[in-house]
């Protein structure tokens, strides 16, 4: 049914609107909602966690990092990403404390500094055939599950 409106409106009928507008954007994109979510909370690295059959799959977005700024702890129930990321010059290399070169940054949005995340396995795993790779910026944990969450076939019997 139309709103017919009078020419003033009430100031809080126009706040009320421009809340439903805003809320509308913001549910409209849950991606952006669990990006913004996961950066206020400290939640590095971004990460979606899928479970099969056998194992437990962890895929980690960490842009820029190596190797060696990366440590993975694995137990049966938990895995822990630890590291650091470093802060970058403007020549595109890591940023030197001791520069003897002022630069004035107009815009800095890349974070830097340690970080900790802690991911809750939904089952068991094997934390000692625990396997990670790293491509491309993508993390990949693979955590097989022990043999007490995997599934067993029972066999029924007749006598």
């Amino acid at each position: 049914m139309p709103t017919i409106r009078s020419g003033f409106a009430h100031p809080f009928e126009e706040l009320r609107e421009e809340f439903d507008r805003l809320w509308g954007s913001l549910t409209a994109t849950p991606t952006v909602l669990a990006e913004w979510a996961a950066a206020a909370s400290g939640g590095f690295p971004l990460v979606n966690v899928a479970e099969s059959d056998a194992a437990v799959t962890i895929e980690a977005e960490v842009p820029g990092l190596d190797v060696g700024d990366i440590d993975i702890a694995a137990t049966a129930e938990e895995l822990v990403l630890k590291g650091a990321r470093h802060a970058s010059a403007p020549d595109g290399g890591k940023a030197d404390t001791g520069s003897e070169r002022p630069v004035t940054w107009h815009r800095r949005e890349r974070l830097a500094g340690g970080f900790e995340r802690r991911i809750t396995m939904p089952v068991a795993i094997d934390a000692a055939r625990v396997e990670a790779r790293l491509v491309n910026g993508v993390l990949t944990v693979t955590c097989p599950k022990s043999m007490q969450a995997q599934p067993r076939k029972v066999e029924i019997r007749t006598t």
